[in-house]
């Protein structure tokens, strides 16, 4: 077991550097590095005997995913889709309805953050109660706080500080050693 996990620790470490230089290189390598994350939470998770680390890890990734793909598509429906419709009003009107839905459509993606930092969260708390390890309690803190304050920018730098934390978590499993028995 503590092979196992020290293993994963690395693993996810990796994954995580990964995503990280995937903010700097682009959207594959970010893609990439959840992957091998994922390899290693459910390694993780099967170590720990613990199926909930993996299922909030699955949640959060296939929440994400989806909350990405609708804003994507709600962004080109709007751009393209909308101009297009025969919609009689007074032309005056159009700022307003461009306005209002551009405020749904973040709405909707402000939901999709939530929902997504709740999972990572829940994972990261679960991680913490299985190995002891206290950087990814501050991980799920901070995610969670980052998801919060989305809404404006600070809470992206927020989601990046757990997303440190939660790789200061991961390097400290690297050597981790299963509790004591009395």
């Amino acid at each position: 077991m503590q092979e196992q996990v020290r293993s994963a620790g690395e693993l996810a470490f990796i994954g995580v550097i990964i995503q990280l230089a995937g903010l700097l290189l682009g959207g594959l390598a970010t893609l990439a590095g959840y992957v091998v994350e994922l390899i290693a939470i459910q390694r993780l998770s099967e170590a720990f005997n613990n199926p909930a680390i993996w299922r909030n890890a699955l949640n959060a990734v296939i929440t994400a995913i989806v909350g990405t793909v609708v804003l994507i598509a709600s962004i080109f429906a709007f751009i393209f889709g909308f101009p297009l419709l025969p919609i009689p009003m007074n032309p005056y009107l159009y700022p307003l309805l461009y306005i209002g839905i551009a405020a749904a459509i973040f709405v909707v993606a402000y939901v999709f953050v939530l929902l997504s930092g709740r999972y990572y969260r829940d994972l990261y708390n679960e991680l913490a109660n299985s190995s002891g390890i206290s950087e990814f309690r501050d991980a799920a803190k901070w995610t969670w706080l980052g998801a919060l304050l989305f809404i404006v920018i600070v809470g992206a730098i927020l989601a990046l500080v757990g997303r440190i934390f939660a790789l200061l978590g991961y390097n400290r499993l690297k050597e981790w050693k299963p509790p004591q028995q009395t």
